[in-house]
């Protein structure tokens, strides 16, 4: 796969932006771009591919409806999408953060979908968005899809944090244990159409897939 990997052919002002500092939207394309180039990123569809749940989602190539923060707020307090629009505003989230990319393959759908289902994915998994809660969301997503781009920015985490407070680096090492643990043991949630469980009460949602107890 690596052969013909030339690192002069590759852009990696991305990586070495993450190494220093949480990076930006465009520095995560750009990384997935390398290892798209690389040919790291097939190998991991192949890998996805073989749940057939998660292949019948991509095929269909899933696309939920558009929907407005202010809207789900006005759902029960206890629902999900209202706890997911708390979350985004709470953290001063954009939902379009990250910078999909064109095309229609299924690679390209995949990649998309675990952009677009990240932060809910934080909201079911009790993940802060600190860098300790990135890097346990880093460990599930990379133990359910081997998604060498999260397995990337884990490890940039876990760099940074060398000049951290060993509080911030037990916590650190602590989530990705659980989310690692978490991402093996629960169902594919790639395969899930969670934009459509908006108006059901999170802790049933989160029950129905399997998480029964607040992790973090």
């Amino acid at each position: 796969m690596l052969e013909n990997w030339n690192s002069r052919e590759l852009d990696l002002t991305g990586f070495f932006h993450y190494m220093e500092q949480p990076g930006t939207a465009t520095d995560n394309a750009s990384i997935s771009k390398i290892f798209t180039q690389i040919g790291v990123n097939d190998q991991m569809l192949k890998n996805v591919l073989n749940n057939p749940d998660t292949k019948a989602l991509v095929c269909s190539r899933y696309q939920p409806k558009p929907v407005q923060l202010d809207d789900l707020l006005k759902l029960p307090e206890i629902s999900f999408g209202h706890q997911w629009a708390v979350f985004m505003k709470k953290n001063r989230l954009n939902p379009n953060f990250f910078i999909n990319d064109g095309g229609n393959d299924d690679r390209t759908y995949l990649i998309n979908r675990l952009h677009n289902t990240h932060d809910i994915w934080h909201v079911l998994l009790n993940f802060d968005t600190s860098e300790a809660g990135e890097a346990g969301m880093n460990a599930f997503t990379y133990a359910q899809c081997y998604s060498p781009t999260t397995c990337m920015l884990m490890a940039a985490k876990l760099v940074r944090a060398i000049s951290a407070p060993e509080e911030t680096r037990q916590r650190m090492m602590n989530n990705i244990a659980t989310g690692y643990k978490l991402g093996q043991e629960l169902q594919a949630f790639i395969a899930v159409k969670w934009e459509e469980n908006w108006q059901m009460p999170l802790r049933e949602l989160r029950r129905e897939v399997g998480i029964t107890n607040e992790y973090i």
